[in-house]
């Protein structure tokens, strides 16, 4: 497009009326009836190209302001919409959580029903910082029956798994030291080759257990992926409650037992809620 046709585009309304004026006069001079010029038809010619020129004006005038008007109201609208719809997604996620939340409390109901002792619900609620993280904080205590060590269990992807025990108890919460505390000890036993040894936190961090004292001649039986379960050996923790998974096998030629390398069946950085046993012990 060319300067001269922005400039026309620019100033319409203006190349409109001074064409009106134009052709008014042409037509003035170049009459039918005389060639004779007339002042008062010039001037009536002029004030009626005038006129038209002001309500076209302020036609255009107004319906920029209508436009401007209807944008605004348009504006305030669709941030209207937008809130609405952010409100609508925050029920919409919550409701999802609501859901999921049902979906885990049901599974854990379930999965109380098939314990053969007492148990005590309750939400994990805390870390322990004084502690590099390795205790964990319920919300039931003394006033809830409970005591120092019992044992704590959860149910995880379709098995029941060991937390650890509690250590510490108030009125209305309590401490449980978990199973990869290196303080923790487990008297423990290979569910399939049903070779005994005692499993104990690491300082390597959650991921890791040890399971050690196992008889040396099981090299040949025990399996990579075999269950390791509670033993019932002690009296702190019940028999056949799942702790992990073997994940590496140690036969050191000065040693005379084995030591196993046990991946903790619990997901501790999912744990939500737990069960506190009452073994009546």
């Amino acid at each position: 497009m060319t300067r001269l046709q922005k400039t026309i585009q620019k100033r319409k309304v203006g190349v409109t009326c001074t064409s009106l004026v134009l052709i008014s006069l042409l037509l003035i001079l170049f009459s039918s009836r005389s060639l004779t010029i007339r002042p008062t038809e010039i001037g009536q010619s002029f004030l009626s190209v005038f006129q038209i020129s002001v309500s076209r004006i302020g036609s255009w005038i107004g319906d920029t302001w209508n436009s401007i008007s209807e944008l605004r109201r348009l504006q305030q609208e669709l941030g209207l919409a937008r809130r609405r719809l952010a409100e609508y997604e925050g029920l919409s996620r919550d409701l999802v959580e609501l859901r999921q939340e049902n979906a885990q409390l049901k599974e854990q109901l379930d999965f109380s029903r098939t314990l053969p002792f007492k148990q005590i619900p309750a939400e994990v609620i805390g870390k322990d910082p004084g502690n590099l993280f390795s205790t964990i904080v319920i919300n039931k205590g003394s006033s809830r029956g409970l005591r120092r060590g019992m044992p704590v269990v959860v149910f995880q992807r379709g098995l029941q798994g060991l937390v650890g025990k509690v250590i510490e108890v108030s009125l209305f919460s309590a401490t449980v030291l978990p199973i990869f505390d290196p303080a923790s000890y487990i008297a423990a036993r290979l569910q399939d080759s049903r070779y005994d040894g005692l499993v104990n936190g690491s300082r390597l961090g959650q991921g890791r257990l040890t399971m050690q004292y196992v008889k040396k001649l099981a090299k040949n039986e025990v399996q990579y992926g075999e269950l390791v379960i509670s033993s019932g050996m002690g009296g702190v923790y019940p028999k056949g409650i799942h702790i992990g998974r073997v994940r590496e096998i140690r036969a050191r030629s000065y040693e005379a037992s084995l030591e196993l390398e046990v991946e903790p069946i619990v997901d501790f950085s999912r744990l939500e809620y737990v069960f506190v046993l009452d073994t009546g012990g």
